[in-house]
């Protein structure tokens, strides 16, 4: 098990807010699983090619029935073009900032706490600790087929007290995850007790 300075250099900037002691050691990193990434790309791709087939069509339409009605609506055709092509823009940014989001959501558990690091939008994150004896219960969830073939799930720890539950979605290998946190919450309470 590797300490906390004994991660890279960039692991460490990136959790720079949350406390670790210099003898914690790093149990696991729990990221998001690839496929929720893949599904934040194809929504986006799906959404780009809706619009510009919508675009090609709609200025097609414009310059054939509509310039025998009105004359010369030919003109309309860039103005669609280039509003079509704003929204594939903005779309095409909103998929980038959505999949940073994704990927920048973390779960820390180490030998003394679990640390959450949420994102919800780029301005808008929340960073959770808890101490590993604090666990009350461990929970995952796989729903559907495709959670059982690609080996993902909802990993919910229940904590003691009044703090709200930890929810990490699109958890890969939650068993695992699983068996690791509960793990050390044992380890924990044989070394300091409940």
């Amino acid at each position: 098990m590797k300490t906390i300075n004994q991660l890279s250099k960039k692991a460490r900037a990136f959790f720079e807010l949350i406390e670790f002691d210099a003898d914690e050691e790093l149990i696991c990193e729990i990221r998001k699983h690839p496929f929720g990434l893949f599904l934040i790309y194809f929504s986006g791709a799906f959404v780009i090619t809706a619009l510009l087939a919508a675009s090609l069509i709609l200025s097609n339409w414009v310059g054939t029935d509509v310039a025998n009605e009105v004359g010369n609506a030919t003109q309309l055709r860039p103005i669609i073009l280039i509003g079509a092509l704003i929204l594939v823009l903005l779309t095409a940014i909103m998929t980038l900032i959505g999949a940073f989001i994704y990927q920048s959501s973390v779960v820390l558990v180490t030998s003394e706490k679990i640390a959450q690091v949420l994102y919800r939008t780029i301005f808008d994150r929340k960073i959770s600790q808890l101490s590993i004896g604090d666990i009350q219960d461990v929970t995952v969830s796989q729903n559907g087929i495709l959670a059982r073939f690609f080996n993902y799930g909802t990993l919910v720890i229940e904590t003691a007290g009044e703090q709200q539950n930890y929810t990490f979605t699109f958890t890969p290998f939650p068993y695992q995850c699983s068996k690791d946190i509960v793990g050390a919450h044992e380890r924990s309470i044989a070394k300091f007790g409940n």
